[in-house]
């Protein structure tokens, strides 16, 4: 008989696991709550043509899942014309882009002399090391933004990244929107997605697995919950999920951050900018012509960045921050967006970060099978975690757990 999964979100862990179910002869039908695909990952073209990401946004060239996927669905990968991790720093802390460089690079050297920091905050590290000032402000404000978790609360380890945190590689993204990569998923799996379903109940045994969703009911010989551990606790699972793993799901920890968009009267030059301060950064780049959107983005990360920033009244005290920030640009204030995510019932956060009192060895249980029930998201993507990379892996990881268990093997499409 057939093999028949159920897979709960179709955010790009969903939908990556359905396509490679489907690649293997097994027929997945996707249940989302939300009424479109692509889960924290949305493209919106605005009224002057640029086309922004209220989510995830960046890819970068060794982030070879997303660049295959997009490639395998004939979607184009387009240039910025800046790097996502290189951002000029202001805000009156006395260092400029070249001694920040300068210090990273002796950052590195610091770090490879001394012994790994395992309970400690990065917070802790930076402040033990010989930097100038400036710019070890200017990195902890990094770090902090990007993890969108305050910098004394997250773990040291994000530090040994800091090569790659700090690189000046041009990023890049996919032309027309990164939410293309999850529409191209569901025009592979004509009539099995469907919309506006939230999932309520799991019942599920070593063999099968009936979902309650939408008012009905859905027989299944096993599922993948592709949704965030921020709301799995919203599902009603019988019998309940094991100790070991709903404890895992609980400890996960997330970041909380908002964009802000802003059109511009005229098109400026790539740039980025950070503001030290105030814990956000702004930048101007490229679309899919290969010509500078006439649009300022800004990207706020952690809690007390968004409190300074009264992002919960709306975008005025933000948008007054950027003016301020950024003087070289004419901003057309009245088409601003803002988008936040800590609103969103299906995730109420941003996305999983590095806590100092995370425990490494849970990246093995977020992602392991518990009888019929496989996991995907991103936070089960272990030093992927957080990334639209780490969200297509998870997926195409439980796939091939499910596919191994049910003894077929996925076919690529063309």
């Amino acid at each position: 008989m057939p093999v028949r999964v159920c897979v709960v979100g179709a955010g790009f862990a969903g939908l990556a696991a359905a396509a490679a179910l489907a690649d293997g002869g097994v027929e997945p039908l996707v249940l989302e709550a939300r009424e479109r695909v692509g889960g924290r990952v949305h493209s919106r073209r605005l009224d002057n043509g640029a086309v922004v990401e209220l989510g995830a946004e960046f890819v970068e060239r060794d982030q070879q899942a997303v660049v295959a996927t997009a490639a395998r669905l004939g979607l184009e990968l387009v240039g910025t014309g800046m790097a996502y991790g290189d951002r000029e720093p202001r805000g009156g802390i006395g260092v400029d882009r070249a001694t920040l460089h300068a210090e990273l690079g002796r950052l590195r050297r610091l770090l490879a002399d001394r012994p790994a920091a395992a309970g400690r905050s990065a917070a802790a590290v930076l402040a033990g090391l010989p930097l100038h000032p400036g710019a070890r402000e200017a990195i902890a404000a990094r770090l902090q933004v990007s993890a969108a978790l305050p910098v004394e609360e997250l773990a040291a380890a994000v530090l040994d990244h800091a090569g790659s945190t700090f690189s000046t590689r041009e990023s890049v993204r996919v032309g027309g929107g990164n939410q293309r990569i999850a529409q191209r998923l569901a025009e592979r799996l004509p009539g099995a997605v469907h919309l506006g379903v939230p999932v309520e109940a799991v019942a599920w045994s070593a063999t099968s697995v009936r979902v309650t969703a939408g008012g009905g009911v859905l027989d299944a010989d096993a599922c993948v919950l592709a949704l965030p551990a921020s709301v799995t606790g919203r599902v009603r699972f019988q019998p309940p999920l094991p100790a070991w793993k709903a404890d895992a799901l609980g400890r996960v920890l997330y970041g909380h951050a908002a964009k802000l968009f802003v059109p511009l009267r005229r098109v400026p030059p790539p740039s980025a900018v950070l503001s030290v301060p105030d814990h956000f950064w702004t930048w101007t780049a490229r679309g899919q012509t290969g010509r500078v959107q006439p649009l300022v983005s800004a990207f706020a990360g952690s809690a007390p960045a968004l409190a300074r920033l009264q992002v919960a009244a709306g975008p005025a005290t933000w948008l007054a921050r950027v003016r301020a920030l950024r003087p070289d640009l004419d901003l057309d204030e009245a088409g601003v967006v803002l988008s936040t995510w800590d609103d969103d019932p299906w995730v109420q956060a941003a996305y999983s970060t590095r806590g100092v009192a995370v425990d490494p060895a849970d990246a093995e249980l977020l992602a392991r099978p518990v009888g019929p029930l496989h996991f995907a998201g991103e936070h089960t993507a272990g030093p992927w975690a957080g990334l639209m990379e780490g969200a297509l892996r998870s997926g195409a990881r439980a796939a091939a757990e499910l596919l191994a268990r049910s003894g077929r093997a996925p076919m690529m499409r063309p």
